[in-house]
């Protein structure tokens, strides 16, 4: 791997509106994460899609005008694995929805969280969660939507979208990209990160089965609460240091990484605005 290069590039945001901002609207988000000092933010659907595409194309255009990147967060209520037609349908309708508006508001990604396993094996519903989101796809880009669909790496062990499994969709479907939720990867056992050479091995990881994703990646970071299930809560950075954010910024520093941390502490942009300071202390020391 190339060592740090002063052209590298990490932002940070919020996963949703800044509790600093004064307003409640995304514009206003949008316009805070300029404001205090943060390069992106993540548009929070989780409830469902209520942002009107008028709005949306204003947020556009601030985005553009103060260089936020955006990207969406789908609504909870999707599930690429069910082979229940009125549930296929709902999550078509979800990630239709989410992507549609996304595009519309200038963001490149859209995450959502891949499915439960429900009765199948884990073949079968990687199966099942594969040949939905090909028939997602097909309905977004016909429409002309330019979006990435985000993956993301789930925090419980009755979910799908492991670690291996949100890499594997993403290299055999070259619209879907992972989302690393590190939290989640370590409640849910996929990988226990206690230090740099654990966020070594998941960006090797990366680099080596989906090369330059390492360049454009898109994540996102809290500390975490869990039990033998996996996740249960979001903890703001240094409650419990599970799992440590300052390796992470030391190896995104070292090895010219490029991407997004979306912070979904409890925190939001006073924990993005933590590592944010962590990570650009490192790349002025190396």
């Amino acid at each position: 791997m190339n060592l740090l290069t002063s052209a590298s590039k990490i932002k940070f945001g919020p996963a949703g509106i800044p509790i600093q901002c004064g307003g409640r609207s995304t514009l206003d988000g949008v316009k805070c994460c300029r404001e205090i000092g943060l390069d992106a933010m993540e548009m929070e659907f989780v409830q469902g899609v209520r942002l009107k595409e008028k709005d949306a194309e204003e947020i556009k255009k601030t985005a553009e005008k103060l260089d936020i990147s955006l990207s969406s967060h789908a609504p909870y209520f999707i599930n690429f694995c069910s082979t229940i037609k009125e549930k296929q349908r709902t999550t078509l309708r979800n990630i239709y929805e989410a992507a549609k508006i996304t595009h519309a508001a200038g963001g490149r990604i859209t995450v959502f969280h891949p499915g439960f396993y429900q009765k199948l094996s884990k073949e079968e519903a990687y199966k099942v969660a594969k040949e939905s989101l090909k028939n997602a796809w097909e309905k977004i880009n016909g429409e002309g939507i330019d979006i990435i669909l985000g993956a993301e790496t789930v925090g419980k062990r009755s979910q799908f979208g492991g670690f291996d499994e949100v890499v594997r969709l993403s290299r055999e479907l070259d619209f879907v990209q992972p989302v690393i939720d590190f939290a989640h990867m370590h409640a849910r056992g996929d990988v226990i990160i206690k230090s740099e050479d654990d966020y070594r091995k998941i960006f090797e990881k990366l680099e080596r089965e989906l090369g330059d994703y390492v360049k454009h990646f898109h994540s996102h970071f809290s500390e975490i609460e869990y039990n033998e299930k996996g996740e249960r809560n979001h903890l703001p950075l240094g409650t419990r240091n599970i799992p440590p954010y300052k390796p992470l910024m030391k190896v995104l520093a070292e090895n010219g990484y490029s991407g997004i941390i979306i912070s979904e502490s409890p925190k939001l942009d006073l924990d993005a605005l933590k590592m944010q300071q962590a990570y650009r202390s490192l790349l002025k020391s190396i």
